[in-house]
């Protein structure tokens, strides 16, 4: 009886080694696991993201369809037709300009209403009364590019208000939806160009708004 009571506890002695051995091991296994840092499952970050590319500029079609926009302003102006002139506009941002006496130069009116007001006080103010926008209604030379989605412009075209000699028509464009509108025109005549033309003076959208005319620009 004695003897078997002896190996009973050598074999419960036997079992509980046998446990905390297996305890042991399992508790390295977890501390191993818990220790392995986690992969996301994506590496790449936001910043390397594809861009889409923009498409190209049409630089014939952007150059018809600004130039289409300008001869049904000139049209407009010329009709006294108001609200045809608004809808070559951005009415929301508009500046408009007209420099035909060097000494007293209109200021440039900002905002539709101001420059309705601009517009219809030309034609029928003293001095002014019947004046035209002369000599033609063609555009010259076109600057043109991005801005951001959207494709800006500006241009520049050898007429006037008051134009009896070709002066010079300062001209800043954006196309949104397909569609270009005039958002800031100045027209400067041939006795004002050594002071406000855009090759001989300082052209006041340059310094007053966004007119640019950077060769790098230039359109085709």
């Amino acid at each position: 009886m004695q003897l078997r009571l002896t190996w009973l506890v050598i074999a419960l002695f036997a079992v509980g080694i046998i446990s905390i051995g297996i305890v042991g091991c399992g508790s390295d296994d977890a501390e191993e696991t818990t220790e392995k840092p986690t992969q996301p499952a994506s590496t790449a970050s936001s910043a390397e993201q594809p861009v889409a590319a923009r498409e190209p500029i049409d630089f014939a079609a952007e150059k018809k369809a600004i130039q289409q926009v300008y001869r049904d302003f000139y049209r407009a102006f010329n009709d006294n037709d108001i609200k045809a002139i608004q809808d070559t506009f951005d009415t929301s941002v508009i500046v408009f300009g007209t420099i035909f006496a060097g000494n007293e130069p209109v200021p440039l009116a900002r905002g539709w209403n101001n420059v309705k007001d601009g517009i219809t006080g030309l034609w029928g103010g003293i001095g002014t009364k019947g004046a035209k926008w002369g000599q033609n209604n063609t555009l010259s030379t076109f600057w043109i590019r991005y801005k951001g989605s959207k494709i800006e412009a500006s241009a520049i075209g050898y007429n006037c208000y008051k134009g009896a000699y070709p002066g010079e028509t300062h001209l800043y464009l954006l196309k949104d939806k397909d569609e270009w509108k005039i958002h800031e025109l100045d027209s400067i005549t041939e006795n004002n160009l050594g002071i406000f033309g855009l090759h001989k003076g300082k052209a006041r959208l340059k310094d007053n708004g966004k007119f640019f005319a950077s060769e790098e620009d230039r359109a085709p």
